[in-house]
């Protein structure tokens, strides 16, 4: 079971004694309306973690306990002293103010150590003490770390550098010697997963039988596919192998690998070996390849995809040379609370849903680059205090995972308010030696309540963009308020409490229509805030140029893993793309690199035709590029329509009145064609073949054509409507011509009682003289046509 949430700060929490509150009725249970009552925090109970409220009447004297999430909620912000309380929007717990290191412990400010800055209009742009940032000694940007052999394997055979042999460049590796692919790492571990879903579960391939096996260049090609799904809209597998419908078909993808081929792939999708032989079996005896899975200790939300992530990680910090700036982000991994990680049974290896947290460059030609990324599981990640422990604020030990390849150098990191604290930012200084900025929560930091009774006591509005900024008497941190179109607080351990006169330019908002001016206006901001506004919205846009071409998996059976592998992937895409423009831009500077676009594109065909052919012959003709669509039914491409599909053709009721019509036996384009291919071999084999009387079989036994010969005898029966026989038989070689079956009798009739003979083929044939007269040996014969024609 995962471990209990830690208490609330018995501090914080009676620091909240005394604040104003407005419940409503409907509060109480049992109780309805919304008449509010008055009351005050009269106590604090840390046995259950809640607070006791007392309301202002005499009437009632009792105390009611109330939850941190109720307290937040009624309490009344239009009350004089409601700015002197630190209410945050989640409770405050032990440990989220304080960081213990190997040396030292990190606490949260306290209010009394700060000063306020105030910078009046006209006078100079700084105050307050100055703050040196850590020195850096290296490059300013980021460059490509590459060799000449590398670079010549991104060369065509022009000497021009190709995206897509730069993104497999990118690529992680795997192996003692990163001797290993992705996709050859990928195919082993797939080929593993095979064998026990077939040996465990039954499960029986419809591709990979026999002498098949799942190679790297399989798992490449279903990349492409799924690079190819996303470029036409995600289509399902039944959707891309349609023979009917050319909206739905894909022939890359039917061209590339058969639908069996596929489906195999798409349900033994797999990264680690997490299992274990059944009855305790030796794993050598049983599976083809090593087995290889997580390190101990890991995660157990990252138990499938961890190397995976590890890998990418690892391979996209190879390939740059590090430079000085640095943006870290936190965003919700989409979806996670409808995955198979949360809604299983117990114990969940997830209680509190998962975010995806980067490390990007954001300047210079590689900006939007990301270095690092990790998938991290909430406050119970196990494998966190593994690698690093710095006490009950585990955000830290995260933090400290991400930026431990850029300690002790002197990078300058922006970040947003997930990881910003005052303590963050002395642990950052102090002992990673990394100068921080970024926003900052108003209970990470001692200045935060002063700043925001501040606001509140000058009537400061959101988009004045007025400042407010707070030093700390002896630590170098600066605390800042600015009213853009909201309250923009950041912190930060390099910059002193600097006005930047028209640092930023806002489209400004009329104070009486509340419209914005079309033209920009230069506004004073502090000068953190414009590093932040610098920098920050990059890693955003390389976040959208990633979710542009999000990859289309088509599998439930794993649960999250796919899709963080798919998201990784996406990742890369974007990554390579940096690097080919940077090195385009280098090697070829007459020239204009592709856009995104067109290098997807051409990656989708490289990674669909990667290796040997796995279709041993053609998928045949795509749909017709038109349809007839005058009825439902009237589309005949594609295979012929099961008798049992679930949706038929339609049909129209039968009618019963008027005279039956013959219906019509329209063939197919494909039926056509292999009517036309069969005729010619039988011809081939049997030269004198020609127009042959051949019978069709007929619903029960039923003759219901009318013969097309227009002196059928039928019509002279003396009835009163004239009509031909009804034949089962066709000319062959007619209904080849004619494109439907040609209906001509051929069998006996009777006739008054009398059974004779109709050979309404022969005498058709005969009098477009396609055949010679009949012999004399059925003189008879023909003189019974001869008087029944005539």
């Amino acid at each position: 079971m995962p471990p209990k949430r830690r208490p609330i700060s018995v501090e914080w929490a009676k620091s909240l004694v005394g604040l104003s509150m407005k419940v409503p009725d409907y509060w109480w249970d049992g109780c309805k309306g919304y008449r509010l009552h008055d009351g005050v925090i009269d106590s604090y109970c840390p046995i259950s973690q809640r607070w006791n409220l007392l309301l202002d009447t005499k009437e009632d004297d009792a105390l009611y306990l109330m939850a941190y999430d109720a307290i937040y909620k009624y309490a009344d912000y239009n009350s004089s002293t409601y700015n002197e309380f630190q209410l945050t929007q989640q409770p405050i717990r032990d440990g989220d103010d304080e960081i213990q290191t190997e040396t030292k412990k990190y606490f949260r400010t306290e209010p009394e150590e700060w000063d306020e800055v105030v910078i009046e209009d006209g006078d100079t742009d700084t105050g307050g003490r100055p703050i040196e940032p850590l020195a850096w000694e290296g490059d300013e940007e980021f460059t490509v770390k590459i060799t000449d052999e590398e670079l010549a394997s991104l060369r065509d055979i022009d000497g021009e550098i190709r995206f897509e042999k730069v993104f497999q460049w990118c690529l992680p590796r795997f192996g003692d010697d990163d001797d290993q692919t992705l996709f050859e790492f990928q195919a082993a571990r797939m080929r593993n997963y095979m064998r026990k879903r077939v040996l465990e579960s039954g499960f029986k391939p419809r591709y990979y039988k026999g002498d098949k096996v799942i190679t790297g260049d399989h798992v490449a090609r279903f990349y492409g596919a799924c690079l190819c799904r996303m470029i036409h809209g995600g289509r399902s597998i039944e959707q891309i192998f349609s023979t009917r419908e050319i909206m739905d078909a894909v022939p890359s993808i039917r061209e590339s690998m058969t639908k069996a081929c596929l489906e195999d792939l798409t349900t033994c999708l797999h990264y680690s070996d997490d299992w274990d032989p059944e009855c305790g079996g030796d794993w050598d005896d049983i599976y083809d390849d090593p087995k290889v899975m997580a390190p101990p200790g890991t995660a157990k939300h990252r138990l499938k995809h961890g190397l995976l992530e590890d890998g990418y990680n690892k391979r996209w910090q190879a390939i740059v040379n590090f430079g000085k700036w640095i943006t870290t982000d936190e965003s919700r991994v989409g979806g996670w609370y409808h995955s198979c990680m949360t809604i299983g049974p117990e114990p969940k290896p997830i209680r509190t849903g998962a975010t995806i947290h980067t490390v990007c460059i954001t300047t210079g030609r590689l900006s939007t680059y990301k270095l690092f990324a990790r998938v991290y599981g909430g406050q119970f990640d196990e494998d966190i205090p593994e690698i690093n422990d710095y006490g009950k604020y585990k955000m830290i030990s995260l933090y400290d995972l991400m930026l431990s390849p850029f300690k002790h150098k002197g990078h300058c990191v922006v970040m947003d308010s997930a990881y910003m604290s005052d303590a963050m930012c002395q642990v950052g200084r102090e002992e990673w030696k990394i100068n921080m900025v970024g926003t900052c929560q108003t209970n990470r930091t001692g200045a935060g309540s002063l700043g925001k009774a501040t606001v509140a006591a000058r009537g400061i509005k959101v988009g004045t963009h007025q400042s407010v900024m707070y030093q700390h008497k002896d630590k170098p941190i600066t605390y800042a308020i600015w009213a853009d179109n909201n309250y923009v607080k950041t912190l930060s351990n390099f910059h002193g409490p600097n006005l930047l006169r028209g640092g930023i330019q806002r489209k400004l908002r009329d104070p009486v229509t509340f419209r914005r001016n079309k033209d920009f206006t230069d506004v004073d901001c502090p000068e953190q805030q414009w590093v932040y506004c610098q920098t920050y919205h990059l890693i955003d846009k390389g976040n959208g140029a990633e979710a542009k071409y999000d990859l289309s998996t088509e599998s439930h059976l794993h649960g999250w893993s796919p899709k963080l592998a798919a998201r990784f992937f996406n990742m890369n895409l974007n990554n390579a793309y940096n690097i080919y423009k940077s090195l385009y831009n280098k090697y070829h500077p007459d020239r204009t690199p592709m856009l995104m676009r067109s290098c997807i594109n051409d990656l989708t065909h490289s990674l669909l035709q990667q290796g040997s052919k796995i279709r041993t012959r053609g998928f045949g003709d795509a749909p017709s590029a038109t349809k007839d669509i005058t009825t439902t039914s009237s589309s005949l491409d594609g295979r012929k329509l099961r008798s049992d599909a679930v949706r038929q053709h339609f049909t129209s009721p039968t009618v019963h009145t008027g005279t039956p019509q013959t219906p019509v036996s329209v063939l197919g384009a494909r039926a056509l064609r292999y009517r036309k291919a069969a005729s010619k071999l039988q011809k081939e084999r049997q030269p004198g073949r020609n127009h042959i009387s051949v019978p069709v079989a007929v619903k029960k036994n039923r003759a219901t054509a009318y013969c097309k010969y227009h002196n059928c005898p039928g019509k002279n029966t003396g009835a009163k409507r004239k009509r031909a026989y009804r034949s089962k038989y066709v000319c062959e070689e007619c209904s080849l011509e004619k494109g439907e079956d040609f209906w001509l009798c051929n069998s006996t009739k009777d006739v008054d009682g009398n059974l004779v003979v109709v050979d309404c083929h022969t005498a058709y044939h005969v009098e477009k003289k396609l055949y010679t007269a009949p012999s004399p040996v059925s003189t008879a014969e023909s003189s019974i046509i001869s008087e029944l024609t005539e």
